[in-house]
This record gives structure tokens, sequence and C-alpha cells, in this order.
């Protein structure tokens, strides 16, 4: 199983300059920033499956976009896949005929360039070799993290989140986990706000992941842009020797 990060970004204008998007084998999309935009035309069309973790624009923006440059180009729809309070949103705020077309419906209600699966946290989704499950996460409402894995390995991509003990505690069990792909946008001056909009800062990331062996990698993404530097020296400076790296647009693992 390989996975791309096709976008990695807190936001605009910094270090990285494509928000969040992974890419695993050819197939599957976590999230749909602006990451995706990376991909060319015969690529996009290779995507059948898309899975939300939220639908702040910064995680969905991409795949508006999406779904319009493949329509007509494919026998079958994309399945984008979301708690049920993730689809009604998007379905609400976003393929609403206002901000964008409702491609569910394009170019007709038999044949969509795209459909809605519900997914429900705890409950895998099997692709073949590959096992998608959503976990809940402290965040927006509806917000999951998804561990991925196959029959040798695997990761957890944790979308945006604060303190969710136990998500941690779940994973403690986890056979196969060798890295967490973690949120941690805000420095510790920024505690507060990080707080606030439900994010991690270095001191509450580490806080919340101290019963997590040192053996798993902790990738780090979403750093707020002009505070990367800051933020991965604070957690060098109070990890306790964890191991931290920051994420890039273009790192690719496999697992």
């Amino acid at each position: 199983m390989k996975l791309q990060v096709l976008g990695c970004a807190g936001g605009i204008g910094g270090r990285e300059r494509l928000t969040t998007s992974l890419l695993v084998d050819e197939d599957i999309l976590l999230d749909a920033g602006t990451g995706v935009t990376s991909l060319d035309v015969e690529q996009l069309i290779r995507i059948e499956h898309v899975f939300i973790t939220h639908c702040h624009l910064d995680h969905v923006a991409g795949l508006a976009l999406l779904v319009d440059s493949i329509q007509g180009k494919r026998a079958s729809p994309i399945t984008v896949h979301g708690t049920e309070k993730v689809v009604a949103s998007l379905k609400k705020h976003l393929f609403n005929w206002v901000l964008w077309p409702d491609f569910a419906t394009i170019p007709s209600n038999e044949r969509p360039s795209m459909r809605w699966e519900i997914i429900e946290p705890g409950q895998t989704v099997h692709l073949g070799n590959r096992h998608l499950t959503p976990h809940i996460v402290n965040h927006t409402v509806g917000s999951v993290a998804y561990m991925v894995k196959n029959s040798r390995s695997g990761f957890l991509f944790s979308g945006d989140m604060s303190s969710t003990p136990e998500l941690w505690t779940t994973l403690q069990s986890e056979k196969g986990l060798s890295k967490v792909i973690v949120d941690c946008s805000f420095t510790n001056a920024d505690m507060e706000l990080a707080a606030k909009s439900m994010h991690f800062c270095p001191r509450s990331l580490i806080d919340d992941i101290r019963g997590m062996t040192n053996a798993i990698e902790f990738l780090i993404y979403h750093l707020k842009p002009g505070q990367e530097d800051q933020i991965m020296r604070e957690l060098a400076d109070e990890g306790e020797g964890r191991p931290f790296r920051a994420l890039k647009c273009g790192d690719e693992f496999v697992f």
C-alpha cells in the first residue's frame, strides 16, 4: 500500500502551498483539499473513493473541482464517504446549486458523477486489501480520523482535531500502526486559540499522546503558515525524545 502526500498545509502562503489531501495507491483519497490540483486528468479519473474527515473548505475545495473535471469521463461515479453530519453539510452548503452544482444528480439521477456513502464510526470499510476505519475526534461536528491498514501495517490520519483521549486508548491495541499523521496547527503561545478552534498546539498534542509508544513516528501536518519552524522546535523541545517530523507535499510512504 502506497501513500502519497498531495497537500498538507494549514493555510496558504507558507512553506507547503497545498492544503490537505492524501492519495492511497491510485484510487483512494483521504480528504480533498487543494492538493488534489497536483494530479492530472488521467490520475483524477482513476480515483474511485474519497474519504472526508470533516467539511472545512481546506479539506473539500478540491472535491468540487475533482468531480467537475471527471464528469463524463468515467463509467461509474466516484464514491464520497463521510459521517452522516459531514455528508449533510456538504450537500447543504457546497453541492447546493449555489456554491457548486449537485454532481450527485449530474448528468442525471440515474447516472451521477458522484455518490454519497454514509460511514459509521468504528465500522471498517474494506476495499480489496485496504481497510479504513473511522474514529470520532474532537473537532467540528461529525469529524473523524481514519485508521488505514493492510495485512501488514498501516497509519492513522487524524484529520483536524484537538484532545481526544479515547482515540489514543483505542490505538494502543492497534497492531501494525507505524505512523500517525496528526494536526498541530499553532504554537504554544496560541494555545487558547488552538483550543477555541479545536486544533492542537505542541503542548496539548504531547499531553494527549503521552500513552503512545515512542516507536510510532508522528508526522505533523496542518502547520499554520509562518509558524512551521516554531511549532516543530516546540515539539522537539517538549517531546521527551518522541520522533516528530513535519509532513511535506510529495512525501511518499509504503506500508
